[in-house]
């Protein structure tokens, strides 16, 4: 532990440390904390990095035209896949650097810890990338699952705004095997109860409403 005194001096020495005072040295203290960028934000990565905002890119170009995002809760699921994948991968590479370097001087305390970071590190970015491709791959599962749900609603006149938060993979599998697509979409557009209402009165209504004809005649 250490003495009084010493605490003392420290204490006297760090006043003394104003930190680099060159807009060079400055630049490169803040960049000391990145080092490799597996903790850094996407902006702050491509700011410091930017021989691999290109590499980002083109990674996610090639994700893109595999997963085909559509609107912009499906976007921001997208970019956290996107994102975390690349990190996971540029862990990759500086884990096998870290290793080498440590596998050189195996008694490294230092060297060991810091291949273990990188290793959790790269790990995290790993469920990151599971969890968000999960997610949107629900989402785009629920989306298509309610292609037939809005198609009704379009055949039928009823332009309603139907919620992309609707898991309509997972309702699919009760409501329609009760329920016609519209009845279905109705009741969760508008709130009309799936058992009073049928699908053909509300296909009835709706011609009628289209095609008012005179009392008393009806269409041929």
């Amino acid at each position: 532990m250490a003495s009084a005194a010493q605490i003392l001096a420290n204490q006297a020495n760090s006043q003394k440390s104003t930190g680099p005072r060159t807009p060079q040295g400055q630049a490169t203290a803040a960049t000391n904390s990145l080092r490799h960028g597996l903790t850094a934000a996407s902006t702050t990565l491509f700011n410091t990095k930017p021989e691999e905002r290109e590499q980002y890119f083109q990674l996610q170009a090639t994700l893109r035209e595999e997963c085909l995002p559509s609107g912009t809760t499906e976007e921001l699921l997208f970019e956290q896949y996107t994102y975390a994948s690349f990190q996971s991968l540029r862990a990759q590479a500086f884990e096998c650097e870290a290793q080498d370097r440590w596998l050189d001087n195996p008694d490294s305390q230092q060297l060991f810890l810091q291949m273990e970071r990188i290793i959790k590190l790269g790990a995290s970015f790993e469920r990151r990338a599971a969890k968000a491709f999960k997610q949107l791959q629900q989402l785009q599962l629920h989306r298509l699952a309610g292609v037939e749900v809005h198609a009704e609603l379009a055949d039928a006149k009823v332009f309603a705004p139907v919620s992309a938060a609707i898991p309509f993979a997972d309702i699919r599998k009760t409501q329609l095997a009760k329920e016609e697509p519209l009845i279905l979409g109705l009741a969760i557009a508008t709130g009309l109860d799936p058992e009073f209402n049928r699908a053909d009165q509300v296909r009835q209504n709706a011609t009628n409403e289209a095609n008012p004809l005179p009392p008393g005649q009806s269409l041929s």
